[in-house]
């Protein structure tokens, strides 16, 4: 059909020029992967921590809700038992316990820090609140 155009090719193709990635581009890519590799390694233990912590939190929960009458001393208790066992460290203004309608609440509320580079830091805010009835 279209016999005038055997052989011949008007426009070249881009294809021939193609070789794949330059060394500046896998540099670049290298960095960028680096980057986030480098913060990731970071933050996976702080949520591991937090994992955790939520774990303990759910635990101490139903504990507390099987047994009943459960008051703010017993509450801290169990807690404590609880860290010390998983060897989790918070604050003491980072668990705060508070009557409810049914019980109490009890909210672990903090924020984890970790050195990126240079002076960046890697900041995680972690919230957490469980309902422990009478």
């Amino acid at each position: 059909m279209e016999s005038h155009r055997q052989g011949r090719r008007l426009i070249p193709v881009a294809r021939d020029r193609q070789r794949g990635i330059t060394f500046i581009g896998l540099v670049i890519l290298a960095v960028l992967v680096g980057i986030v590799g480098f913060a990731a390694m970071k933050v996976t233990p702080m949520y591991i921590n937090n994992m955790r912590l939520s774990r303990v939190l759910e635990a101490t929960a139903q504990e507390m809700n099987t047994q009943g009458g459960a008051s703010n001393q017993s509450i801290q208790y169990a807690l404590s038992k609880r860290f010390s066992i998983d060897d989790i460290n918070l604050p003491k203004d980072a668990i705060k316990i508070a009557p409810s309608k049914n019980g109490f609440s009890v909210r672990i509320q903090y924020e984890n820090r970790a050195p990126y580079i240079a002076d960046i830091w890697l900041l995680v805010v972690f919230d957490k609140t469980v309902e422990i009835k009478k």
